[in-house]
């Protein structure tokens, strides 16, 4: 066997070796969601059927909107906002370090008119 070819699986041996020794290596890792406003799943969403769901059941089951106003053919539009985000770290060896953040903003919108919903879209 020539020395170059020696040399070579000396040198495929050692890059093999670190790169298995680092990819176990990972010192921290952190990650965090947080929430603000009201999130309307979609399962309730679902729920909501023109013509028939009442002002009365959707504030017992959505709460107060985000947003009231008033339309100019007397009906009214309410608007429930939602922000999730989430953000992750984390650091090689004290080396090599990272982090994300993502933010998805959601609104959920209901259009009443005499106490009765005529319209229900989401925004995601």
């Amino acid at each position: 066997m020539s020395s170059r070819s020696i040399l070579a699986r000396a040198a495929c041996s050692c890059a093999l070796s670190g790169t298995i020794a680092l990819s176990g290596c990972l010192i921290s890792r952190h990650s965090n969601e947080s929430f603000s406003g009201t999130k309307v799943s979609e399962q309730t969403f679902n729920r909501i059927e023109p013509g028939v769901t009442t002002k009365q059941w959707i504030l017992g089951t959505l709460g107060e909107p985000t947003l009231n106003t008033p339309l100019e053919d007397g009906s009214e539009l309410w608007k429930w906002s939602y922000t999730s985000t989430k953000s992750s770290s984390g650091a090689v060896l004290f080396v090599f370090g990272g982090s994300s953040t993502s933010t998805t903003a959601s609104a959920a919108y209901v259009q009443m008119k005499d106490g009765i919903v005529t319209k229900a879209w989401r925004a995601d």
